[in-house]
Protein backbone atom coordinates (compact mmCIF):
# COMPACT_ATOMS: atom_id res chain seq x y z
CA UNK A 1 0.00 0.00 0.00
CA UNK A 2 2.83 2.40 0.88
CA UNK A 3 4.60 1.82 -2.43
CA UNK A 4 1.33 2.30 -4.29
CA UNK A 5 0.96 5.70 -2.62
CA UNK A 6 4.53 6.65 -3.56
CA UNK A 7 3.90 5.60 -7.14
CA UNK A 8 0.74 7.69 -7.15
CA UNK A 9 2.87 10.65 -6.09
CA UNK A 10 5.21 9.86 -8.99
CA UNK A 11 2.24 9.92 -11.35
CA UNK A 12 1.15 13.30 -9.98
CA UNK A 13 4.65 14.75 -10.36
CA UNK A 14 4.88 13.37 -13.90
CA UNK A 15 1.53 15.02 -14.64
CA UNK A 16 2.89 18.34 -13.34
CA UNK A 17 5.78 18.04 -15.79
CA UNK A 18 3.40 17.15 -18.62
CA UNK A 19 1.22 20.20 -17.89
CA UNK A 20 4.28 22.44 -17.55
CA UNK A 21 5.73 21.40 -20.89
CA UNK A 22 2.30 21.66 -22.54
CA UNK A 23 1.49 25.15 -21.23
CA UNK A 24 4.78 27.04 -21.04
CA UNK A 25 5.73 28.56 -24.42
CA UNK A 26 9.46 27.92 -24.09
CA UNK A 27 8.82 24.21 -23.56
CA UNK A 28 6.84 23.82 -26.77
CA UNK A 29 9.91 24.04 -28.95
CA UNK A 30 12.59 21.60 -30.05
CA UNK A 31 14.25 19.79 -28.25
CA UNK A 32 11.98 20.25 -25.23
CA UNK A 33 9.18 18.62 -27.23
CA UNK A 34 11.10 15.34 -27.14
CA UNK A 35 11.23 15.49 -23.35
CA UNK A 36 7.54 16.43 -23.29
CA UNK A 37 6.62 13.31 -25.24
CA UNK A 38 8.69 11.22 -22.82
CA UNK A 39 6.87 12.78 -19.86
CA UNK A 40 3.54 11.73 -21.37
CA UNK A 41 4.73 8.12 -21.62
CA UNK A 42 6.12 8.33 -18.07
CA UNK A 43 2.78 9.58 -16.77
CA UNK A 44 0.91 6.72 -18.43
CA UNK A 45 3.45 4.30 -17.00
CA UNK A 46 3.21 5.66 -13.45
CA UNK A 47 -0.56 6.15 -13.54
CA UNK A 48 -0.99 2.39 -13.97
CA UNK A 49 -1.03 2.22 -10.18
CA UNK A 50 -4.44 3.90 -10.12
CA UNK A 51 -5.96 0.60 -11.23
CA UNK A 52 -4.77 -1.16 -8.07
CA UNK A 53 -4.66 1.65 -5.53
CA UNK A 54 -6.48 0.42 -2.45
CA UNK A 55 -7.60 -2.78 -4.16
CA UNK A 56 -4.69 -4.90 -5.48
CA UNK A 57 -6.89 -7.99 -5.54
CA UNK A 58 -8.91 -6.34 -8.30
CA UNK A 59 -5.93 -6.86 -10.63
CA UNK A 60 -4.54 -10.08 -9.21
CA UNK A 61 -7.70 -12.21 -9.13
CA UNK A 62 -10.91 -12.56 -11.08
CA UNK A 63 -12.37 -14.75 -8.32
CA UNK A 64 -11.07 -15.85 -4.95
CA UNK A 65 -9.03 -18.68 -6.48
CA UNK A 66 -8.60 -17.77 -10.18
CA UNK A 67 -5.77 -15.50 -11.33
CA UNK A 68 -6.62 -12.61 -13.62
CA UNK A 69 -6.25 -12.67 -17.38
CA UNK A 70 -7.52 -10.22 -19.96
CA UNK A 71 -10.40 -12.60 -20.68
CA UNK A 72 -11.79 -12.77 -17.14
CA UNK A 73 -10.76 -9.33 -15.85
CA UNK A 74 -11.27 -6.21 -17.95
CA UNK A 75 -9.21 -4.08 -15.56
CA UNK A 76 -6.26 -6.44 -16.02
CA UNK A 77 -6.56 -6.10 -19.80
CA UNK A 78 -6.64 -2.29 -19.68
CA UNK A 79 -3.84 -1.96 -17.15
CA UNK A 80 -1.60 -4.50 -18.91
CA UNK A 81 -2.15 -2.83 -22.26
CA UNK A 82 -1.22 0.57 -20.86
CA UNK A 83 1.91 -0.86 -19.21
CA UNK A 84 3.13 -2.50 -22.43
CA UNK A 85 2.32 0.59 -24.48
CA UNK A 86 3.90 3.14 -22.13
CA UNK A 87 7.08 1.11 -21.52
CA UNK A 88 7.84 0.71 -25.22
CA UNK A 89 6.90 4.34 -25.86
CA UNK A 90 9.32 5.49 -23.15
CA UNK A 91 12.12 3.47 -24.75
CA UNK A 92 11.43 4.98 -28.17
CA UNK A 93 11.25 8.57 -26.93
CA UNK A 94 14.43 8.16 -24.90
CA UNK A 95 16.06 6.85 -28.07
CA UNK A 96 14.82 9.93 -29.91
CA UNK A 97 16.43 12.10 -27.22
CA UNK A 98 19.70 10.19 -27.65
CA UNK A 99 19.68 10.59 -31.44
CA UNK A 100 18.93 14.29 -31.16
CA UNK A 101 21.73 14.80 -28.63
CA UNK A 102 24.15 13.00 -30.92
CA UNK A 103 23.16 14.95 -34.03
CA UNK A 104 23.24 18.29 -32.25
CA UNK A 105 26.41 17.74 -30.22
CA UNK A 106 28.59 15.82 -32.66
CA UNK A 107 27.36 17.01 -36.05
CA UNK A 108 25.74 20.35 -35.15
CA UNK A 109 22.68 19.15 -37.03
CA UNK A 110 19.01 20.00 -36.48
CA UNK A 111 17.71 17.07 -38.50
CA UNK A 112 14.87 16.18 -36.10
CA UNK A 113 13.50 19.72 -35.77
CA UNK A 114 10.88 19.22 -38.49
CA UNK A 115 10.47 15.44 -38.16
CA UNK A 116 7.89 15.34 -35.36
CA UNK A 117 5.14 13.84 -37.50
CA UNK A 118 7.36 10.87 -38.33
CA UNK A 119 8.58 10.65 -34.72
CA UNK A 120 5.03 10.53 -33.39
CA UNK A 121 4.03 7.86 -35.89
CA UNK A 122 7.01 5.71 -34.91
CA UNK A 123 7.20 6.34 -31.16
CA UNK A 124 3.46 6.15 -30.47
CA UNK A 125 2.31 3.98 -33.36
CA UNK A 126 4.91 1.23 -32.89
CA UNK A 127 3.99 0.49 -29.25
CA UNK A 128 0.31 0.62 -30.22
CA UNK A 129 0.82 -2.17 -32.77
CA UNK A 130 2.59 -4.36 -30.19
CA UNK A 131 -0.14 -3.68 -27.62
CA UNK A 132 -2.93 -4.52 -30.06
CA UNK A 133 -1.21 -7.79 -31.04
CA UNK A 134 -0.82 -8.71 -27.35
CA UNK A 135 -4.51 -8.16 -26.71
CA UNK A 136 -5.72 -9.80 -29.93
CA UNK A 137 -3.84 -12.99 -29.05
CA UNK A 138 -5.07 -12.84 -25.43
CA UNK A 139 -1.59 -12.82 -23.89
CA UNK A 140 -2.08 -10.19 -21.16
CA UNK A 141 -2.42 -11.69 -17.71
CA UNK A 142 -1.42 -11.26 -14.08
CA UNK A 143 1.99 -12.69 -13.27
CA UNK A 144 3.50 -10.92 -10.28
CA UNK A 145 3.21 -7.94 -7.90
CA UNK A 146 0.20 -5.69 -8.62
CA UNK A 147 0.37 -5.49 -12.40
CA UNK A 148 -0.62 -7.49 -15.46
CA UNK A 149 1.83 -7.97 -18.32
CA UNK A 150 2.53 -10.38 -21.18
CA UNK A 151 2.56 -14.10 -20.55
CA UNK A 152 5.93 -15.84 -20.26
CA UNK A 153 5.42 -17.56 -23.64
CA UNK A 154 5.10 -14.28 -25.54
CA UNK A 155 7.11 -11.79 -23.53
CA UNK A 156 10.27 -12.28 -25.61
CA UNK A 157 8.62 -12.01 -29.02
CA UNK A 158 6.46 -8.99 -28.24
CA UNK A 159 8.39 -7.22 -25.49
CA UNK A 160 12.08 -7.99 -25.02
CA UNK A 161 13.04 -8.44 -28.66
CA UNK A 162 11.43 -5.16 -29.81
CA UNK A 163 12.96 -3.51 -26.76
CA UNK A 164 16.40 -4.79 -27.71
CA UNK A 165 15.96 -3.54 -31.28
CA UNK A 166 15.32 -0.08 -29.83
CA UNK A 167 17.93 -0.10 -27.11
CA UNK A 168 21.08 -1.64 -28.58
CA UNK A 169 21.58 0.86 -31.46
CA UNK A 170 20.73 3.71 -29.10
CA UNK A 171 23.39 2.59 -26.64
CA UNK A 172 26.04 2.61 -29.38
CA UNK A 173 25.00 6.12 -30.44
CA UNK A 174 24.95 7.32 -26.85
CA UNK A 175 28.43 5.97 -26.16
CA UNK A 176 29.70 7.73 -29.28
CA UNK A 177 28.22 11.00 -27.99
CA UNK A 178 29.86 10.62 -24.60
CA UNK A 179 33.25 9.77 -26.08
CA UNK A 180 33.00 12.82 -28.34
CA UNK A 181 32.19 15.10 -25.40
CA UNK A 182 35.04 13.63 -23.36
CA UNK A 183 37.53 13.97 -26.22
CA UNK A 184 36.57 17.57 -26.96
CA UNK A 185 36.62 18.48 -23.28
CA UNK A 186 40.09 16.99 -22.78
CA UNK A 187 41.42 18.73 -25.88
CA UNK A 188 40.02 22.05 -24.74
CA UNK A 189 41.65 21.63 -21.34
CA UNK A 190 44.99 20.84 -22.98
CA UNK A 191 44.78 23.87 -25.27
CA UNK A 192 43.99 26.15 -22.34
CA UNK A 193 47.01 24.87 -20.43
CA UNK A 194 49.24 25.38 -23.47
CA UNK A 195 47.87 28.88 -23.97
CA UNK A 196 48.52 29.81 -20.35
CA UNK A 197 52.07 28.48 -20.56
CA UNK A 198 53.02 30.79 -23.42
CA UNK A 199 55.06 33.79 -22.47
CA UNK A 200 53.40 37.18 -22.57
CA UNK A 201 55.83 38.45 -25.20
CA UNK A 202 55.06 35.82 -27.82
CA UNK A 203 53.90 37.50 -31.01
CA UNK A 204 50.59 36.58 -32.57
CA UNK A 205 52.23 35.27 -35.74
CA UNK A 206 54.17 32.70 -33.75
CA UNK A 207 51.27 31.58 -31.58
CA UNK A 208 48.47 29.53 -33.04
CA UNK A 209 44.93 30.37 -31.93
CA UNK A 210 43.21 27.16 -30.74
CA UNK A 211 40.13 26.26 -32.78
CA UNK A 212 37.49 26.59 -30.09
CA UNK A 213 34.31 27.19 -32.09
CA UNK A 214 33.27 23.53 -32.30
CA UNK A 215 34.42 22.82 -28.77
CA UNK A 216 32.47 25.77 -27.47
CA UNK A 217 29.40 24.46 -29.30
CA UNK A 218 29.84 20.99 -27.75
CA UNK A 219 30.32 22.26 -24.21
CA UNK A 220 27.41 24.68 -24.53
CA UNK A 221 25.19 21.87 -25.76
CA UNK A 222 26.26 19.72 -22.84
CA UNK A 223 25.55 22.45 -20.28
CA UNK A 224 22.12 23.13 -21.73
CA UNK A 225 21.02 19.51 -22.22
CA UNK A 226 22.78 17.66 -19.39
CA UNK A 227 19.42 16.65 -17.88
CA UNK A 228 18.30 15.03 -21.11
CA UNK A 229 21.72 13.41 -21.37
CA UNK A 230 21.42 12.01 -17.84
CA UNK A 231 17.90 10.78 -18.53
CA UNK A 232 19.00 8.98 -21.67
CA UNK A 233 22.03 7.43 -19.99
CA UNK A 234 20.05 6.06 -17.05
CA UNK A 235 17.32 4.67 -19.25
CA UNK A 236 19.70 2.98 -21.67
CA UNK A 237 21.76 1.37 -18.89
CA UNK A 238 18.59 -0.04 -17.34
CA UNK A 239 17.23 -1.38 -20.63
CA UNK A 240 20.53 -2.84 -21.82
CA UNK A 241 21.45 -4.51 -18.53
CA UNK A 242 18.05 -6.07 -18.14
CA UNK A 243 17.84 -7.50 -21.66
CA UNK A 244 21.44 -8.75 -21.88
CA UNK A 245 21.36 -10.32 -18.41
CA UNK A 246 18.09 -11.98 -19.27
CA UNK A 247 19.52 -13.58 -22.41
CA UNK A 248 22.77 -14.66 -20.79
CA UNK A 249 21.11 -16.45 -17.90
CA UNK A 250 18.17 -17.78 -19.95
CA UNK A 251 15.82 -16.72 -17.17
CA UNK A 252 12.07 -16.62 -17.54
CA UNK A 253 11.17 -13.01 -16.84
CA UNK A 254 7.51 -12.31 -16.28
CA UNK A 255 7.57 -8.65 -15.48
CA UNK A 256 9.31 -5.58 -16.82
CA UNK A 257 9.39 -1.88 -16.04
CA UNK A 258 11.81 0.93 -16.66
CA UNK A 259 13.49 1.14 -13.26
CA UNK A 260 16.87 1.53 -11.62
CA UNK A 261 19.44 -1.22 -11.95
CA UNK A 262 18.68 -2.82 -8.57
CA UNK A 263 15.05 -3.25 -9.56
CA UNK A 264 16.12 -5.08 -12.72
CA UNK A 265 18.42 -7.36 -10.75
CA UNK A 266 15.58 -8.16 -8.36
CA UNK A 267 13.27 -9.44 -11.08
CA UNK A 268 16.09 -11.17 -12.90
CA UNK A 269 17.16 -13.18 -9.85
CA UNK A 270 13.91 -13.63 -7.94
CA UNK A 271 11.35 -14.38 -10.64
CA UNK A 272 12.73 -17.86 -11.41
CA UNK A 273 11.86 -18.79 -7.83
CA UNK A 274 8.20 -18.13 -8.55
CA UNK A 275 8.38 -20.05 -11.82
CA UNK A 276 9.84 -23.04 -9.98
CA UNK A 277 7.19 -22.77 -7.29
CA UNK A 278 4.43 -22.82 -9.88
CA UNK A 279 5.81 -26.07 -11.28
CA UNK A 280 6.13 -27.67 -7.84
CA UNK A 281 2.62 -29.10 -7.51
CA UNK A 282 3.33 -31.05 -4.33
CA UNK A 283 4.54 -27.98 -2.45
CA UNK A 284 1.59 -25.92 -3.62
CA UNK A 285 -0.81 -28.67 -2.55
CA UNK A 286 0.81 -28.77 0.90
CA UNK A 287 0.49 -25.01 1.26
CA UNK A 288 -3.16 -24.99 0.15
CA UNK A 289 -3.98 -27.83 2.52
CA UNK A 290 -2.29 -25.96 5.37
CA UNK A 291 -4.29 -22.81 4.66
CA UNK A 292 -7.58 -24.71 4.32
CA UNK A 293 -7.08 -26.39 7.70
CA UNK A 294 -6.78 -22.89 9.22
CA UNK A 295 -3.26 -23.35 10.46
CA UNK A 296 -1.17 -20.38 11.57
CA UNK A 297 -0.25 -18.28 8.54
CA UNK A 298 3.36 -17.95 9.65
CA UNK A 299 3.61 -21.73 9.81
CA UNK A 300 2.00 -22.16 6.39
CA UNK A 301 4.23 -19.51 4.83
CA UNK A 302 7.30 -21.43 5.99
CA UNK A 303 6.34 -24.20 3.56
CA UNK A 304 6.92 -21.99 0.52
CA UNK A 305 9.16 -19.25 1.94
CA UNK A 306 12.28 -20.66 0.28
CA UNK A 307 10.58 -20.33 -3.10
CA UNK A 308 9.53 -16.70 -2.62
CA UNK A 309 11.54 -13.46 -2.90
CA UNK A 310 12.74 -12.07 0.46
CA UNK A 311 10.18 -9.63 1.81
CA UNK A 312 12.72 -6.84 2.41
CA UNK A 313 14.03 -7.17 -1.13
CA UNK A 314 10.50 -7.14 -2.49
CA UNK A 315 9.71 -3.90 -0.65
CA UNK A 316 12.97 -2.34 -1.86
CA UNK A 317 12.23 -3.20 -5.48
CA UNK A 318 8.67 -1.89 -5.27
CA UNK A 319 9.91 1.32 -3.62
CA UNK A 320 12.41 1.89 -6.42
CA UNK A 321 9.84 1.48 -9.17
CA UNK A 322 7.52 3.80 -7.29
CA UNK A 323 10.13 6.57 -7.20
CA UNK A 324 10.74 6.85 -10.96
CA UNK A 325 8.48 9.86 -11.40
CA UNK A 326 9.92 11.51 -8.29
CA UNK A 327 13.50 11.13 -9.57
CA UNK A 328 12.61 12.52 -12.99
CA UNK A 329 10.75 15.42 -11.37
CA UNK A 330 13.79 16.29 -9.24
CA UNK A 331 15.99 16.15 -12.35
CA UNK A 332 13.81 18.33 -14.58
CA UNK A 333 11.96 20.45 -12.00
CA UNK A 334 14.71 23.06 -12.04
CA UNK A 335 14.27 26.61 -10.75
CA UNK A 336 13.94 28.05 -14.24
CA UNK A 337 10.79 25.95 -14.73
CA UNK A 338 9.08 27.70 -11.84
CA UNK A 339 10.26 31.10 -13.07
CA UNK A 340 8.65 30.33 -16.42
CA UNK A 341 5.44 29.54 -14.56
CA UNK A 342 5.87 32.87 -12.75
CA UNK A 343 6.13 34.73 -16.06
CA UNK A 344 3.21 32.82 -17.57
CA UNK A 345 0.93 33.56 -14.60
CA UNK A 346 1.84 37.24 -14.73
CA UNK A 347 1.26 37.51 -18.49
CA UNK A 348 -2.04 35.62 -18.24
CA UNK A 349 -3.21 37.85 -15.41
CA UNK A 350 -2.40 40.95 -17.44
CA UNK A 351 -4.08 39.55 -20.55
CA UNK A 352 -7.40 39.06 -18.79
CA UNK A 353 -7.22 42.25 -16.72
CA UNK A 354 -10.25 44.44 -17.36
CA UNK A 355 -8.29 47.68 -17.44
CA UNK A 356 -5.32 48.40 -19.64
CA UNK A 357 -2.93 49.54 -16.92
CA UNK A 358 0.31 47.68 -16.65
CA UNK A 359 1.46 46.64 -13.22
CA UNK A 360 5.07 45.92 -12.35
CA UNK A 361 5.80 42.23 -12.13
CA UNK A 362 7.02 40.95 -8.80
CA UNK A 363 9.97 38.69 -9.53
CA UNK A 364 9.04 36.14 -6.89
CA UNK A 365 5.27 36.29 -7.16
CA UNK A 366 5.03 32.61 -8.09
CA UNK A 367 6.87 31.58 -4.96
CA UNK A 368 4.60 33.80 -2.88
CA UNK A 369 1.46 32.06 -4.09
Amino acid sequence: MATDIIRSVSAILALILVISYAVLPDKRTHPSLLIFEFFIALFLYSADVLFVLGNPKGIQCSTDIVASTQDNNLVCAIQGGILIYSTLAMALWVSAVIINLHLHTVWNSKFLVNKYIALNIICWGGPLIVTVISLVYHQVQFEFANLCLLSADWIYKLFFDPLAAIVLPSVVIHLATFFHIARVSMKESTDIEMSNSRTFGTTSQHSRQPPISHRRHVMTAFKIQWRALLLALNAMVAFLFYWVSDRLQDTVILYFELTPLIFKIFYLVQLPKLANLRDNKEMLASWIQCMMTKQDQNFCSSIVSDKLPPFALLITAEALVSLIGVIVFITFGKRSLWREWNDWIYETRMRFKKDTRRYPKHEDQFFAL
